[in-house]
């Protein structure tokens, strides 16, 4: 019987542990933002909702919103911050350039990293600093 009961513990907790896939049991709806979009760029208010027991890292939860203009598909990458608690739900915003009304978001692997996913800075960002570190070496 002691071997019956840790056979199943077992089985529980090696099921338990492989399902590190938090897109399972967290679902992504992307919305545009009527109230702050322009003609120039388009805010997106990307949400994730967990439908599971367990919480979730929102750096994990990574995602790429797409917005299709004509044959020309704008792409902007992205992640929650937090933690995504069991049955709750997080929400950020995405800004796509242009005006879009056709949105998708598609979630990404964790291991995936992309330029545009907060993971990196923005390149004229370094050339501004750099810029000011000169400034200063002239006075």
């Amino acid at each position: 019987m002691p071997s019956v009961l840790a056979a199943v513990l077992l089985f529980l907790f090696a099921s338990d542990s492989g399902s590190v896939d938090p897109w399972v049991e967290v679902r992504l709806t992307i919305a545009r933002d009527p109230y702050t979009s322009s003609d120039e760029a388009t805010l997106c208010r990307v949400r994730a909702v967990n439908l599971g027991g367990r919480s979730w890292s929102g750096k994990s939860l990574r995602f790429e919103a797409r917005a299709r203009a004509g044959s020309r598909v704008v792409r902007q990458r992205g992640r929650f911050g937090l933690e995504l608690a069991p049955y709750g739900s997080l929400e950020t915003i995405v800004a796509l350039p242009g005006r879009h009304d056709r949105l998708e978001v598609v979630p990404l692997p964790s291991g995936e990293s992309g330029p545009n996913d907060g993971g990196e800075r923005d390149p004229s960002s370094r050339r501004r600093s750099s810029r000011k570190r000169a400034k200063k070496a002239a006075w």
